[in-house]
């Protein structure tokens, strides 16, 4: 190939096709900086507030968790605890959750589950902003948040999910196991 079979390339309607290329490659470049950028400072989900270690997140649903299994004299208890993503990924931040399921007497379970919710007001919780979420109960206290309702699956029990805030920025995807029992700490 000599020279001459270039030559089309330094002509102008070639040059300005390289120009617009060069210049939309640096317009989608400097977009693509702007956009990450502007996603990273929308990422940080907790402002000012401090974080949350495992360990924090966790003693502060468990504590809540044994908490009301006292003031309420929940019976038959049994829990286990799980970091669950406060995004729709499993991306941070993390809240920690106890998922607790306590039994009802035989008769009159509707009433036993109403004396936890007036156990757990005397002790301090307050009505949560949406009622009636999984048919049941939704009470708050100190950043933790607790929903409870008799269990379609196991009428003789009720299920509580106890869940803190979300501050936890550890990596929780690969959990294994995700769960972990935490019957032998609510007593």
């Amino acid at each position: 190939m000599d020279g001459a079979d270039h030559g089309w390339l330094r002509s102008p309607p070639a040059r300005a096709l390289m120009l617009g290329a060069l210049v939309l490659s640096l317009v989608l470049a400097i977009g693509f900086v702007v956009i990450t950028r502007s996603q990273e400072a929308h990422r940080e989900p907790l402002g000012d507030t401090a974080t949350l270690s495992d360990e924090e997140a966790m003693n502060q649903v468990v504590g809540s968790a044994k908490r009301i299994v006292d003031v309420a004299n929940l019976q038959g208890v049994n829990g286990s605890a799980v970091f669950l993503s406060c995004t729709s990924l499993h991306d941070p931040p993390y809240q920690a959750a106890v998922y607790l399921n306590f039994r009802l007497p035989q008769t009159n379970s509707v009433k036993r589950i109403k004396e936890v919710a007036q156990a757990m007001v005397a002790d301090g919780w307050q009505e949560a902003p949406s009622m009636g979420e999984h048919f049941g109960m939704k009470l708050t206290k100190d950043g933790v948040t607790a929903t409870f309702h008799e269990n379609p699956d196991a009428p003789k029990f009720a299920t509580m999910r106890i869940y803190g805030e979300c501050r936890n920025v550890s990596d929780h995807r690969n959990d294994t196991p995700a769960f972990t029992d935490v019957t032998d700490r609510l007593g």
